[in-house]
């Protein structure tokens, strides 16, 4: 298992502003052996996600493989609960083939849903939607639910969960066909390219007439100053990101602090990583939503280990839809 046989993706140079593909560059290595404990995973799909932003600022990760979560299949293993060829999710790099500890790997069951759907629909991603609204969104049936970037992957899956939960769900997405798919497959309420949208703020009074109880925010920015003005009395606000602000200068984004007092609002930033333990109790759910029609999903994947730096880049701009993978072949 010693032949160089193992395409990695590192990271060579900080970006000034949007990320480009002088960033990286694409090496060959061997195939790693396992020690005592360890396995050794051929990766099949890598998952892009915002929050790879910020490990490009660092430059102690220069020189580096980009870290990433990835499904893959086990094709050696020195660690009790692993054998050759299972499936499983760890957190590995952008590479063909990821040496982790047995410890930090999973099982997935590929007879419940694709393999690729545990790194979204049944992965962190939807843990993400899932654990933020439990945890901070604390919803009640009737509410008006409002999602920013609702065709993501994060996004999509906390409308439909709003839906499941009784919630009058609206958001808005990118693109009209964006738009089209969360009202006509997802059940949203309301939804709006913004975009396009002449005002913003009118745009998410139109879409949330009585006001919005419960936001789930990720983008910031100008979308997030014309929710914040709809918020009603008593409402919570679920920062999960601000992709609009990833790749620039962050701008101020609270234009009404004095709501908070005479709205009696709250907002709430969180992490997945706090809720990691929660995967089972997360998958065991919406393993069921899945398989009664209650929570779609859609994936835009792409061909090749090197094609994850280029589609990497336009995941800022909007281009994919649904959950963004590389199938790594």
């Amino acid at each position: 298992m010693s032949s160089p046989d193992n395409s990695q993706i590192r990271f060579i140079k900080r970006p000034e502003g949007p990320v480009g593909a002088d960033s990286f560059e694409i090496i060959s290595g061997p195939v790693p052996e396992p020690a005592t404990g360890q396995v050794v995973i051929r990766n099949r799909y890598l998952s892009l996600d915002p929050y790879m932003r910020s490990a490009l600022n660092n430059v102690e990760n220069l020189g580096r493989p980009i870290e990433g979560r990835v499904v893959g299949q086990i094709i050696a293993s020195r660690h009790p609960d692993f054998r050759e060829g299972d499936w499983v999710f760890a957190m590995g790099r952008w590479e063909q083939v990821s040496l982790v500890d047995g410890a930090a790997a999973r099982h997935v069951n590929t007879n419940i849903a694709p393999a690729s759907a545990y790194l979204g629909v049944l992965g962190f991603t939807g843990l993400t939607a899932w654990s933020g609204l439990k945890h901070y969104g604390a919803l009640r049936a009737g509410e008006t639910l409002f999602v920013s970037a609702a065709s993501g992957a994060v996004g999509s899956v906390a409308g439909q969960i709003g839906k499941i939960r009784g919630l009058r769900v609206a958001g808005c997405a990118g693109t009209d066909d964006k738009v089209a798919w969360l009202l006509d497959e997802l059940g949203f309420d309301a939804a709006f390219n913004h975009r396009t949208a002449p005002d913003l703020a009118q745009a998410v009074a139109r879409a949330c007439p009585e006001g919005i109880d419960v936001d789930y925010e990720n983008v910031g920015g100008m979308v997030f100053d014309a929710v914040f003005g709809t918020m009603r009395y008593g409402g919570r606000i679920v920062v999960c990101g601000a992709i609009s602000q990833y790749e620039r200068e962050p701008r101020p984004c609270v234009p009404n602090i004095g709501d908070f007092i005479t709205k009696r609002l709250t907002m709430r930033g969180f992490s997945v990583r706090d809720h990691a333990a929660e995967i089972y109790e997360y998958i065991e759910e919406a393993a069921g939503w899945l398989r009664d029609g209650k929570l779609k999903y859609r994936e835009t994947v792409v061909a090749g280990i090197e094609s994850a730096p280029a589609a990497f880049a336009r995941l800022f701009s909007g281009e994919n839809f649904g959950k963004l993978v590389v199938d790594v072949g």
